[in-house]
């Protein structure tokens, strides 16, 4: 099965990781994230993880700068509407969960 578009709820580590391997496979991605800071951070971490290949040669700078450009980060649930398919990655506290699902 092929989605064009993936949502992802959180943008911690694990939200991160999962944002760059559906990026790397050609689907756009939008990731919720709660704050800016948090916005800020994960976009480093994907930036730092594909220099990181480019530097080491598993991967252009040309195909480095695509995946980034397929990630956008927003901090509003209803930007997630038309994805194909969204993957719930917040933190691990049932509060936050709570919250987030009603």
């Amino acid at each position: 099965m092929h989605f064009e578009k993936v949502g992802i709820l959180g943008s911690g580590i694990m939200g991160s990781g999962i944002a760059e391997v559906v990026a790397a496979s050609g689907a756009r991605v939008v990731v919720r994230s709660r704050t800016t800071a948090s916005a800020d951070a994960l976009l480093a971490v994907l930036e730092r993880s594909l220099a990181r290949q480019v530097a080491k040669g598993t991967r252009t700078r040309e195909g480095a700068d695509a995946v980034l450009a397929r990630v956008t980060v927003t901090s509003r649930l209803t930007d997630l509407a038309d994805c194909d398919l969204v993957i719930e990655s917040v933190l691990e506290d049932l509060v936050v969960k709570k919250s987030l699902f009603n």
